[in-house]
């Protein structure tokens, strides 16, 4: 049909398959909301420069959604799966993000967070970002603010922190516990790690650990540092420990837990 020189197609597809197979240029994305219909061509000067054809290569899905969650990597897209997961299990009563026409996209590290998050913003998607706050050469809290200016939400943890760090200095001891269980189940030698960043000896049975400030922040740099989570898989399952943690008064008004509530406001804002 490409080469038929005698009239126009016009097809619509709801297939991440045939997206793959088109070019930017051939591709017109079009959103219905409260003010209409919109429709965007994927090839518009303002998106020179974003690799939209790569996005539609490797993230056809996404851009059959409604709303993009950018996760700055694979911890990130695990956890948020694990906690996707419990909020649409009994008791609870939300809806699945893939009821609800929301994707997580893997933005495979900081640095390209920014162009990615633009890119989707300028095709209208609704786009939130979820991003550590550690790695301020690759995505800073100027970067935040630019992609706020856009429209875009972004949910960054509080004082330079990773999502490991901010986790351990915020989730209560029983679920840092289950963190240091997760790890271990996963054969990481944690005591020896995180001895290492308390640079001092601890006792070779965890559960027999004090919480302190100072336990918390060498558990939080093991955790970041020697790649405990950083897979989809453990951290879907660290997610549900997180998630256990929310019903706790003294948890939900940490910074771990309130962003998360941000963001789950955002999921459900039509």
């Amino acid at each position: 049909m490409k080469d038929d020189q005698k009239g126009q197609y016009f097809l619509t597809t709801h297939s991440p398959t045939v997206l793959r197979e088109l070019t930017v240029e051939h591709l017109h994305i079009v959103h219905r909301d409260a003010d209409g219909v919109q429709v965007v061509h994927a090839a518009g000067d303002d998106l020179q420069g974003l690799n939209i054809q790569g996005h539609v290569r490797s993230s056809a899905e996404a851009f059959l959604s409604k709303k993009v969650i950018i996760c700055e990597g694979q911890t990130e897209v695990g956890f948020m799966r694990g906690m996707d997961h419990l909020w649409s299990k009994p008791p609870q009563t939300k809806e699945p993000f893939s009821y609800m026409g929301i994707v997580l996209l893997n933005a495979g590290g900081a640095s390209k967070i920014s162009g990615l998050a633009t890119g989707f913003r300028r095709l209208h998607y609704d786009v939130i970002v979820l991003a550590d706050g550690d790695a301020q050469d690759q995505f800073s809290d100027q970067n935040a603010a630019d992609l706020r200016k856009i429209g875009a939400s972004v949910t960054m943890w509080a004082n330079n922190l990773s999502i490991e760090q901010c986790a351990m200095s915020d989730l209560p001891w029983m679920q840092v516990q289950a963190s240091l269980t997760l790890a271990a189940e996963r054969e990481f030698p944690v005591v020896a790690q995180v001895a290492s960043k308390l640079q001092q000896a601890l006792p070779p049975d965890f559960s027999t650990w004090e919480d302190s400030p100072a336990l918390r922040a060498a558990i939080g740099a093991a955790a970041k540092g020697c790649s405990w989570f950083k897979d989809i898989t453990h951290g879907e399952l660290w997610g549900e420990i997180v998630f256990s943690a929310l019903a706790i008064p003294a948890f939900q008004k940490t910074d771990l837990a309130t962003k998360l509530q941000q963001l789950r406001d955002w999921i459900d804002n039509d």
